[in-house]
């Protein structure tokens, strides 16, 4: 995971545009609305994000369903839940360093917003 300490004067809308950017389907209203390219990068960031944590949730829900049939549902149901914990926090923590002015670069989902 990368940081990059960039020098950037952050006003009130866009600490707004910052948060949207980290909250799933509002990073859209970030991508749309926002002025600065750092705002953009972030909003780019977040939405592939969301959209990489959306594919992962309906790729383990079979698993999720197969293991409830076996009386085994509530271990995956719980490795369910700490993924989703992990991933709220990277988020949270992307969310802060951007209101910082700095950005991090989650791999690989860092390298694809620099790409749109």
């Amino acid at each position: 995971m990368e940081e990059e300490k960039l020098e950037v004067e952050i006003k009130d809308e866009d600490r707004v545009m910052l948060v949207f950017s980290y909250l799933g389907p509002l990073s859209i209203v970030s991508i749309l609305t926002a002025r600065k390219e750092f705002i953009k990068w972030h909003a780019k960031q977040g939405f592939i994000f969301f959209i990489l944590w959306m594919a992962l949730f309906v790729v383990l829900q079979p698993f999720y369903l197969f293991f409830k049939l076996i009386w085994l549902g509530w271990l995956f149901l719980t490795i369910e839940i700490l993924i989703g914990l992990g991933i709220f926090a990277l988020a949270f923590f992307c969310m802060v360093r951007g209101l910082e002015g700095e950005k991090f670069k989650i791999p690989f989902i860092g390298d694809l917003a620099d790409r749109f």
